[in-house]
């Protein structure tokens, strides 16, 4: 079968082809039809997060993915053979990602979550949800932001960002985002009452004019902590301040005026399962900026495609 993979850490991804993988105790066989990229699997492949979890090479990459199940396990209650699957495939030790023809998994993975998929959503929908979809509903939970507050979404466009604002807005919360000028009219339609195009304006005045007295929380989804500290002071008092890129800076997590963190990924199963209630009700719905192949898996993973326009998800179609 065909598999992105590495060898070892700070390796780049190469497609290749290896044999396919049997579950073993406790795992299901899962043929992938549709995967899609995070920042988190150029992290796993540059060797970033290997305090996390274990590993075995050579490494399948790929988190996120959907398809249908093949083969099950020893042990093996929670799914049946021809039951369609999403989520986030994180096993440990990690070893067969859903960058591939075919992945295993845990079927109750251990840094990651495993569900049915509703029989109303196609597979390149449901690939498009897990990672950035559980991240943007537990960065609002965190938060706490409330009804007819205000929410500052640094970073609106990608993947992260365009859940956040759609989940923050079907909750009442006024949100301003920042984007490009080219895609403001599309973020406002994703329930953005306010977008600082950027570049316009600094986003320190921006903020003022458009929150004289405050802002309830900005959630940070770039990383870039002069932004962020930039911004700080626009909180309220108790307020929150939330990066999901490492965005905070030790200053500003020592502060005891608002509440700053950098956010890590929390009660994945309990967040997949609100997270397809949401998109099933219509309440929110992911943002394909992207359709690849998995042989432009490798090339989209280094930056080297880009969409036009909304970043959103990319999503690689498998089968």
């Amino acid at each position: 079968m065909r598999a992105i993979l590495i060898e070892r850490f700070g390796e780049t991804p190469a497609l290749r082809e290896v044999p396919v993988p049997e579950p073993g105790g406790g795992e299901v066989q899962v043929a992938v039809e549709a995967a899609s990229t995070n920042p988190l699997d150029l992290a796993i492949a540059s060797g970033a997060l290997a305090a996390l979890g274990e590993y075995r090479f050579p490494l399948t990459l790929g988190m996120d993915g959907a398809g249908t199940v093949t083969a099950i396990g020893d042990g093996v209650t929670e799914f049946d053979v021809g039951d369609r699957v999403f989520g986030q495939f994180w096993s440990s030790p990690l070893r067969s990602g859903t960058f591939a023809e075919v992945a295993v998994v845990q079927a109750v993975p251990a840094l990651g979550a495993l569900a049915r998929i509703p029989d109303e959503l196609p597979s390149d929908v449901a690939a498009a949800l897990p990672t950035a979809g559980m991240t943007a509903l537990g960065t609002l939970d965190v938060m706490r932001v409330p009804e007819g507050g205000t929410l500052v979404v640094l970073g609106a466009t990608g993947g992260v960002g365009t859940f956040a604002v759609q989940a923050a807005a079907a909750r009442g919360i006024r949100v301003i985002a920042t984007a490009s000028a080219q895609v403001a009219e599309e973020v406002r339609k994703l329930g953005a009452a306010e977008v600082v195009v950027r570049g316009a304006e600094p986003l320190d005045r921006a903020l003022r004019r458009l929150a004289p007295e405050g802002v309830d929380a900005i959630l940070d989804t770039v990383g870039d902590r002069s932004l962020t500290s930039g911004v700080a002071g626009a909180v309220r008092d108790g307020g929150a301040l939330l990066s999901i890129a490492l965005g905070v800076e030790e200053k500003l997590l020592a502060d005891e005026r608002i509440r700053a963190a950098d956010y890590r990924l929390d009660r994945k199963p309990e967040r997949l399962a609100e997270l397809t209630r949401l998109v099933t009700a219509g309440t929110i719905r992911p943002v394909i900026g992207a359709r690849l192949s998995l042989e432009e898996a490798p090339r989209a993973l280094t930056g080297g495609i880009r969409p036009t326009g909304m970043r959103g998800k990319t999503v690689l179609r498998v089968r």
